[in-house]
Order: C-alpha cells, then structure tokens, then sequence
C-alpha cells in the first residue's frame, strides 16, 4: 500500500515539476531570442547598408548567416511578401510575428520595437535606416536585460512552484 501512494506521489509531483520548468523556460528563451534577433539584425544592417543587397536577397541571407529559431522570421516574410505583392514589409512583419507570438516569446513590446525598424527598412535612405538599426539594437538591448532580469527572477519561482504545487496536491489527496 505504501508502494503505491509512494508511486502515486511521484506520478504528481513529477509532472508538477516539468510544468512549472517548462513555464520558467519562457524566460530564458525571450533572453535568447532578443539576443538572436539582435544579431540578425546586425547581419542585416550590413546586407542592407555595406552590401546594397535588395530585401529579399538581405532576408535570405540573415537566414543563411543567422542559422537560429528566429532567423526564420526574415525567409517567412519573403514567403508571405512573395504570395501578396501587396503586402508591405510592416505588415509582412507584423503578421509573421503575430502568427508565430508563442514560438519566439516576444512581448508586445519587443514586437513593437522590431515593427518599428520594418516601417523604414527599404523606405528611406541608408543614412536614415542606419540611425534606425542602431536605435532599435540599442533599444533591443535594454530589452534584454530587463528580460534577464525577469528570468532570473521568474525561471526560478516558476520552478519552485512547480514543486509547491505538486506537494499540495499530495497533502490535498492523501
């Protein structure tokens, strides 16, 4: 009989556990994200401003340098630019991070920061997209430590009340 309330136990708290890693884990994926996107946009920048190369050959190319979970944003937007010629690249945008939100664990306003840079990219002079790259990295930046400092705080809570609450369920049933 102990046997098995011992087993029953473990079948509560276990899953408990990984429940509540798995929602700390959102935290450290932002970090990981922002820093990815980040860096895609530094490839970016380069592609568009140093190499004069058109939008969807810079996209392709952030893909191919990028080689992340977020790089694929930059190929998806010239699939949905390619399929609707009439979609602009703010929309494009717009849509492939709404459309993908849980999967790259952006906040609202990460997104409105990367959205920012898609209404210039493409529209303005390199000058002006220069100084726009640099703001929204910089910006991106103090995203990312406050996301730091998030997941510090929250991976950790998150993980113990995984646990708390898979205890509290063994005292409620036994």
């Amino acid at each position: 009989m102990i046997l098995i309330k011992l087993l029953a136990c473990g079948m509560i708290i276990i899953p408990s556990t990984i429940m509540g890693i798995m929602m700390g884990k959102k935290y450290s994926n932002r970090v990981n994200n922002i820093t990815s996107i980040i860096n895609c946009l530094l490839v970016l920048e380069t592609e568009i401003i140093h190499l004069s190369n058109p939008i969807n050959v810079a996209f392709k190319n952030v893909d191919e340098k990028g080689n992340n979970k977020i790089s694929c944003i930059f190929p998806n937007i010239v699939e949905i630019l390619n399929s609707n010629r009439e979609m602009s690249l703010f929309r494009a945008f717009k849509k492939e991070l709404i459309v993908n939100r849980t999967k790259y664990n952006f906040t609202k306003e990460d997104e409105e920061i990367i959205l920012s840079l898609a209404k210039v990219i493409g529209v303005t002079d390199k000058e002006e997209q220069k100084k726009h790259f640099n703001t929204v990295i910089q910006q991106l930046k103090i995203q990312r430590n406050q996301a730091i400092e998030e997941s510090k705080k929250n991976e950790k809570l998150y993980k113990k009340l995984g646990v708390i609450f898979g205890l509290l369920l063994i005292l409620i049933l036994v």
